[in-house]
């Protein structure tokens, strides 16, 4: 696989930019379905924040690209499962996404503590 020409996070004074993330682990793509990509990737969105001192609960937009628009209401539920009370602004989009097997890829834009 070719390493992709990006950052995994940006910061700036205000806000934290993440690139899109989709459900990999050591392998690649996780084989499953809608649900499972998308607590993966949301899971893997958790872990690059951390290190800026955020969470989930920081975030105030993201960006969810899904590949088929059959998986909506699957997506949707494990999207507000992992996110609770939390409602982020998020705008979804049917598309082709790089990766084989990906059916679902999310970016974020997280809000700095102050």
């Amino acid at each position: 696989m070719t390493t992709p020409h990006l950052s995994p996070t940006l910061q700036t004074p205000h806000l934290v930019f993440t690139s899109g993330q989709l459900a990999f682990n050591q392998q690649g793509v996780i084989e499953g379905d809608i649900t499972a990509q998308t607590l993966t990737v949301i899971a893997r969105l958790k872990g690059i924040l951390e290190p800026h001192g955020l969470g989930l609960e920081d975030i105030v937009k993201t960006t969810v690209f899904i590949t088929r628009s059959e998986d909506f209401a699957a997506f949707n539920e494990a999207y507000a499962q992992a996110f609770g009370a939390h409602k982020p602004t998020r705008s979804t989009v049917i598309a082709g996404l790089a990766a084989d097997n990906a059916r679902v890829e999310i970016e974020a834009i997280a809000q700095v503590r102050t």
